[in-house]
């Protein structure tokens, strides 16, 4: 959220892009699949270097993360 909150901040973002309620967490994503029949293979973060304008894969998924 402090990522959003600065972008908004920055005027990258326009107000009201991101609502807290619509954000799951890594658990509530993995059971929502779960439930439909997806199992979770692997799960990584990935962040944003903007001194390089480039994304990269992590292992903290405490912000911004993918699974598959």
């Amino acid at each position: 959220m402090l990522c959003n909150s600065m972008s908004v901040d920055s005027m990258q973002l326009p107000k009201g892009t991101h609502q807290w309620s619509s954000f799951l967490t890594p658990e509530e994503l993995t059971m929502i699949l779960k439930r439909a029949g997806v199992d979770v293979k692997e799960m990584a973060g990935f962040v944003y270097n903007p001194l390089t304008g480039r994304w990269s894969l992590s292992d903290d998924i405490s912000v911004n993360f993918i699974a598959y």
